[in-house]
């Protein structure tokens, strides 16, 4: 068939058609009128989908930039950061504009998704808000710090730049602060599943972010008058040994007096904690009732027992009043870190001299420290001197300026999180501007912030076993009734001590040393779990059975059950607890966990059950 022909069928067949709807149109006209507002709705809901998928690429793509951005911040890439800064704020702008455009408010105003559409604006201009005012000064300081900036140079730091970064990091705490308001005042009850998740996600972003500058403006303020401006500073640094558990991490071994003065820093005397004595029958400090019937009266009359609370500013106490009492120096602060922190930080300055010693890495210096000094030297002064060295040589690289600046700080900030750096002011402004911080180390008795759960390990051999101890905790919501949680944690403690563990020295296994409980090998631990405040220890089993009634104490307000474990070479134990928050207790508990010798945390948030996800 020719195309002509094709082309003339085609053209009586479209007038056909034409006199068809004509002869509908007058005999059905209101059907005529339903068709042509099908057709206009089916055209509006076209370019409304097309509104709504321009509105979702965008917030996918600030999402994509933010993970960009934040890595780039995190491997010191301050080039890479503004490039992802600026992309972010260009598609965070673009879902501002379409979100907040006529279309859009139809979308508002229709039932069902209305929700869905004013919470998903409301993020939409929180994020290009963020962006503009929140990221940018963020992005600033990226270049300070990849400038190598805020680094020492023989043991002087630069104030005046640290204290340059008060500014910025205020202009960005308080965007981010709006933003948190902004978020808290939406009701997300209404919103779709996916979008309720992403939102809830967002607020949790938004917070941590907000949680981190306050520290960032905080530590501008206060590390210039730490480091001695405007007068001379005394720190003890206490390096704590994981090989012998405590609540706080390790048992406080070496002490170093750290002397601040305009920025200078110099250790100037060490001395390790056992040489500070004993006061058996009298504490050091007054005790309270809840303090001896938890931990005993060894928490006040044995320095290196000071630990044994959780309670960072307690046991800061306690260690200042024995260093006073026998040393002398007035102390305006009390620091902890331990090895495991340490090697953190040698993975940014690499190999570090340690003088009449084998240098040390990232890769040994725990192993060194915790065990191998014990095996291989005789007699505890030979132990201390060596953890004194290593502390000062590891301090005096550090002051030097060596390292990268983004690794040290990156390393800093998981020691922080892992609960390996912890910090005490004894001047109340001081202490004012860290306090309710990860690096204060309260063992807080507010309610004004999520319930906390608290897993803390103390050895009770008393041994260096810990360090072939591997622990593992977890958390978990079960149940939400009337804002009241049930919580489920499971603990496990796996005695990793290598074959012919009664070959082991004594200096590791505790054979022979007065009050040792156990035999050669063998970890006896004492685990404290503390609900949330006004909350409840209810359950404890171990491997499965149950142990009856919880032996439970209070303690700043809190229950604290204790928990007694033993554990055979090469044995594991589950112990599995069942806790409830208080009434009122709705948000995503957070579990703290004692830090031990092996890199990592078990410190988590667990998702509420009150919450629709």
């Amino acid at each position: 068939m020719s195309p002509e022909i094709r082309r003339r069928r085609r053209s009586r067949g479209f007038r056909r058609l034409l006199r068809q709807v004509r002869r509908f149109r007058r005999e059905h006209p209101r059907w005529t009128v339903a068709i042509g507002l099908g057709a206009v709705l089916v055209l509006l809901g076209g370019w409304a989908l097309w509104v709504a998928l321009g509105a979702s690429r965008d917030l996918g793509e600030v999402d994509e930039q933010a993970r960009a951005m934040r890595d780039a911040l995190v491997q010191g890439d301050a080039a890479g950061a503004r490039s992802a800064l600026a992309a972010y704020q260009e598609a965070a702008d673009s879902a501002d504009d379409t979100t907040h455009g006529a279309t859009w408010s139809v979308f508002g105003a229709l039932p069902l998704v209305g929700d869905d559409a004013k919470g998903v604006a409301t993020v939409a201009e929180v994020l290009a808000d963020v962006g503009r005012d929140g990221l940018t000064p963020v992005v600033d300081a990226a270049d300070l710090v990849t400038a190598e900036s805020f680094q020492p140079v023989e043991h002087r730091f630069p104030l005046d730049r640290i204290a340059a970064l008060e500014e910025p990091a205020a202009r960005s705490e308080k965007a981010f602060d709006t933003a948190s308001r902004r978020l808290a005042a939406v009701d997300p009850t209404g919103f779709a599943g996916p979008i309720r998740t992403a939102f809830d996600g967002l607020r949790g972003l938004v917070d941590d972010a907000r949680g981190t500058l306050q520290s960032t403006y905080r530590a501008s303020r206060l590390i210039p008058r730490m480091l001695g401006e405007g007068g001379d500073r005394n720190y003890l640094l206490v390096f704590q040994n994981n090989a012998e558990s405590r609540s706080s991490g390790g048992l406080p071994g070496s002490l170093s007096l750290i002397q601040a003065r305009d920025g200078k820093v110099d250790i100037v005397r060490q001395v390790d904690m056992a040489e500070l004595g004993a006061t058996p029958g009298h504490p050091v400090l007054p005790l309270s009732t809840e303090e001896r019937d938890l931990f005993g009266e060894i928490l006040g009359t044995i320095g290196v027992d000071a630990t044994l609370t959780p309670d960072i500013p307690r046991s800061s106490d306690l260690i200042r009043a024995r260093w006073q009492q026998v040393e002398g120096e007035r102390l305006d602060g009390v620091l902890y870190v331990d090895p495991v922190v340490v090697s953190y930080l040698l993975t940014a300055i690499g190999e570090v001299p340690v003088p009449g010693y084998a240098p040390i890495t990232a890769g040994n210096v725990v192993r060194r420290v915790e065990n191998e000094i014990y095996a291989l030297t005789p007699g505890t002064q030979a132990q201390s001197d060596y953890q004194e060295a290593v502390a000062k040589a590891v301090f005096d690289v550090f002051s030097d300026g060596y390292g990268n600046s983004a690794d040290l700080i990156r390393g800093l900030v998981t020691g922080v999180e892992e609960g390996r750096v912890r910090m005490r002011f004894f001047a109340d402004e001081a202490q004012r501007e860290i306090a309710g911080t990860r690096i204060a180390g309260e063992f807080v008795d507010r309610t004004d912030g999520p319930p906390v759960v608290g897993v803390y390990v103390n050895d009770a051999g008393p041994t260096k076993m810990q360090y072939y101890l591997r622990q593992k905790a977890e958390l978990y919501s079960r149940s939400c009734s009337g804002g009241r949680q049930e919580l489920g944690a499971t603990l496990t403690f796996t005695n990793a001590t290598p074959g012919l563990a009664d070959q082991l020295p004594d200096a590791i296994t505790g054979e022979f040393f007065p009050g040792n409980r156990t035999d050669p090998g063998q970890q006896l631990l004492v685990v404290y779990v503390s609900a949330p405040v006004g909350g409840s220890v209810d359950e404890v089993r171990i491997d499965g059975q149950s142990t009856g009634d919880p032996t439970v104490s209070t303690y700043a307000g809190r229950q604290v059950a204790t928990i007694g474990v033993l554990l055979d070479p090469g044995q594991t134990q589950t112990v599995d607890v069942v806790l409830h928050t208080a009434k009122g207790q709705p948000d995503d508990a957070r579990l703290e966990m004692s830090p031990g010798a092996a890199p990592g945390s078990s410190n988590a948030t667990a998702p509420s059950a009150c919450r629709v996800r």
